[in-house]
């Protein structure tokens, strides 16, 4: 091979590795894959190419003319695929794009109001630097200055926290990293299970196996709100529909605190939290009676199914003995079924062990292959979602606290606000040198931070991205801006257009690139040998490289094309679950922090329209409650409206109660989202977070905050007090969740008069 020859090979190669575009184990998937906009442009030197802006005054400055952008939504990490209707180069309205497997047309209320994300007033429009103690607004140059000081070079001692990411934002980071020769990536997101993919990939091979709800005539979900916050609900939900078709499946619900997927089950059974392991033991004991069954398992967990106490189960998990049994026999007779573990079953001590034993009810069942179904090795692993969790969050902490490291960047993520006070976050980021925001609003991380950089919203940014939960093996997502920025040009950035100006410092590969913009549609070019069905429609006087960039930005996605996925190799584990705990005299009740479509875990506190949208059970709005069950109510002397203080060894808050059955006796349930102390003005000051209050407890086995295992004290310290809900507003009726203005529009009977599911079992 000639030096020149050479010399193209290798610029080749680093062209593909800075855009995540390797295979696994490093490698080059597209080496030989014939023309690419890359590797035939102006022979690996850098590009003058002209790329004109999607978002061009001449597409939408026509008066009373709507233009429809497809773009990524990024209010969760989702990512549903979304079409932006714009009018005179504004942004108006967000729906589904009807051609993703994702969503199919379908958007939830949080995608909904990603446009007050967008226009919000509380968003930072310039740059601030800490001096004499306070934020102040900067210039971007002097910002800038600033940034290079301490950004512009290697740092082994760097620390960089994100939120979940995927796609290009996640090779830029990555690669900022290494040039900057710091290891110190951290991911963190509150609500993807992380105990949950653990458990996938020790018993199933894939942290996240695909689920067939349309085949399955039997769901029997374990906490897993697959309607209302789990991985991607509208998904779930169109896949829900299509289960409820006829022949009309059946749903269970096993869970603490009822859910949006509890409100919507046939069957919702409330359970002591922190037993379901132990229930699913129980069932997996009395299947293991059949041969049938215990042959789908390996001989000695079989084995050790034997000595599984049916009767001590029953007593430990308040579900009584007849229910078990019926289980058990639903199971049997509905196959195939699909056995789900969600966060209220997974976020004990011993979260993983139940887990293990939840989803081992799937294997002895034969749902394996049939209901969860095998994932394709990824063409380009750089490019896969990463969702991190609580391990993570404590691992940046903890360095902070000890000084392994000096520097601290946060983008996407608010560890001060979501960390538990006995982490001590805002005592650990203080120690830092430097702490730099990447950041559209005031939030607690933000105003602690030395450098704060205003970023653009997800409308006004390019990106790529992939789901939490693919439908589709080789989905990829594309951002592109729909309107120009909203506070005009110069006052916020992308963060990919920052990020690649840092890189390039340190990696020279880089500049190769005059913008992100170009690093993305660079690399989707580059892709095009390996992707499935790339456009090939062109108009008059449109080259095939202009046809092809046109038609996947109208699409809103791209499929990689990967190789077919290999049967799932199933391997059962045995599972030790510790007894049940004991009772606490001093904290008698569980503490239930409940995640809500909405203001999911606190990220979207600072919008009006959500804020205002009612929870769905409790129907209370711009507020934080405490959900308690009508006999625990009644023997503490509550009704709804009083305030409670709710105490653990961590800490303690007050809320307002609602009276709720849907909740098991022992608990008491809070919903995230509120007790900002930062974060604009509809956020600041409304409600509290149940978070903050989480005792020091973790997984045995992934090291992850065990979030349902708080033990608290209740007591009354105030009288009724307002509390607004739709309904009413001073909450003259029993239950905020059965209130008809006194009108009987829906009759209702009380499960003792008449106990249709019982019935029907």
């Amino acid at each position: 091979m000639s030096q020149n020859n050479s010399n193209n090979e290798w610029s080749r190669r680093a062209f593909i590795k800075a855009m995540g575009l390797t295979g696994a184990g490093g490698a080059l998937v597209l080496s030989g894959c014939g023309d690419t906009d890359i590797i035939n442009a102006v022979d690996i030197e850098v590009r003058k190419e002209l790329v004109l802006p999607s978002v061009d005054p001449a597409d939408f400055v026509r008066p009373g003319l709507e233009v429809y952008y497809a773009s990524t939504c990024r209010q969760c990490p989702a990512n549903c695929d979304i079409h932006v209707r714009t009018r005179e180069g504004r942004a108006l309205k967000i729906e589904g794009n009807p051609t993703s497997s994702i969503n199919s047309g379908r958007l939830c209320a949080m995608g909904q109001a990603g446009l007050q994300a967008h226009y919000n007033p509380d968003r930072i429009t310039k740059p601030m630097i800490r001096k004499g103690g306070k934020l102040v607004e900067v210039t971007w140059a002097e910002a800038e200055t600033m940034l290079k000081k301490h950004l512009g070079k290697k740092n082994s001692k760097l620390a960089w926290l994100t939120g979940a990411t995927s796609g290009h934002q996640a090779v830029i980071t990555k690669a900022y990293l290494d040039a900057a020769g710091s290891k110190n990536q951290f991911v963190f997101d509150t609500l993807p299970p992380a105990v949950g993919f653990a458990a996938n990939e020790k018993m199933f091979g894939h942290a996240v196996p695909k689920l067939d709800f349309e085949k399955a005539k039997l769901i029997v979900s374990f906490g897993a709100d697959f309607l209302g916050t789990w991985m991607s609900p509208v998904h779930f939900g169109t896949q829900y529909g299509k289960f409820r078709n006829a022949p009309r499946g059946t749903l269970v619900q096993i869970e603490p605190k009822m859910t949006l997927t509890g409100s919507n089950a046939d069957r919702w059974i409330a359970i002591r939290p922190g037993t379901e392991g132990h229930l699913a033991l129980a069932l997996a004991s009395l299947l293991a009676t059949d041969s049938k069954y215990a042959g789908n398992i390996s001989a000695d967990v079989a084995a050790s199914l034997k000595d599984v106490d049916i009767d001590g189960v029953s007593k430990a998990t308040d579900v009584s003995i007849e229910r078990i049994h019926k289980l058990r026999d639903m199971l049997v007779s509905h196959s195939p079924s699909l056995i789900l573990s969600g966060n209220s079953a997974e976020g004990f001590e011993h979260g993983s062990q139940a887990a293990n034993a939840i989803l081992l009810l799937n294997m002895m069942l034969g749902n394996v292959g049939e209901t969860i179904l095998p994932r394709s090795k990824p063409a380009f692993p750089d490019l896969q979602p990463q969702l991190g969790g609580w391990a993570e969050m404590k691992a940046f902490i903890d360095g902070l606290a000890d000084g392994s490291f000096d520097t601290a960047v946060v983008y996407g993520s608010n560890p001060l606000y979501q960390a538990p006070n006995f982490m001590e976050a805002e005592k650990a980021f203080a120690k830092a040198k430097v702490r730099i925001a990447f950041s559209m609003y005031p939030d607690e991380t933000t105003m602690a931070s030395d450098l704060v950089l205003p970023v653009h919203s997800y409308l006004e940014e390019w990106n790529t991205s992939m789901p939490a939960y693919p439908v589709e093996d080789g989905h990829l997502s594309i951002q592109q801006p729909v309107m120009h920025p909203v506070f005009g040009e110069g006052s916020t950035y992308g963060y990919g257009n920052i990020m690649l100006g840092l890189v390039s410092e340190l990696d020279a590969t880089f500049k190769n690139w005059e913008s992100y913009e170009a690093y993305v549609l660079d690399a989707l070019a580059t892709m095009k040998p390996a992707l499935l069905n790339p456009p090939k429609e062109t108009v008059t006087g449109q080259t095939p490289e202009e046809g092809f960039q046109q038609g996947i930005l109208a699409a809103g996605f791209v499929t990689i094309k990967e190789a077919k996925a290999s049967a799932i190799a199933a391997k059962a584990v045995a599972v030790d679950l510790p007894k049940a705990a004991k009772e606490d005299a001093k904290y008698a009740y569980h503490l239930v922090p409940s995640a809500r479509m909405g203001l999911y875990d606190g990220r979207h506190a600072n919008l009006p329209w959500l804020q205002e949208l009612p929870d769905q059970l409790a129907s209370v709005v711009w507020d934080s409650w405490v959900e308690i069950h009508p006999k625990t109510a009644t023997k503490l002397g509550l009704i709804i409206g009083d305030v409670v203080s709710i105490t653990s060894a961590a800490g303690s808050l007050n809320a307002k109660v609602v009276v709720f059955p849907g909740i098991h006796e022992g608990s008491v349930s809070i919903p995230l989202g509120q007790g900002h102390t930062e974060y604009g003005r509809y956020a600041k000051g409304v409600g509290v977070n149940p978070f903050k209050i989480l005792t020091p407890q973790f997984d045995k086995d992934t090291g992850e905050l065990a979030t349902h295992a708080t033990k608290v004290s209740v007591v009354k310290v105030a009288n009724r007090g307002k509390l607004v809900t739709r309904a009413h507003g001073d909450l003259v009726l029993e239950s905020a969740a059965t209130s008809q203005k006194g009108r009987e529009i829906v009759r209702t009977v009380s499960s003792e008069e008449f106990d249709r599911n019982e019935k029907e079992g």
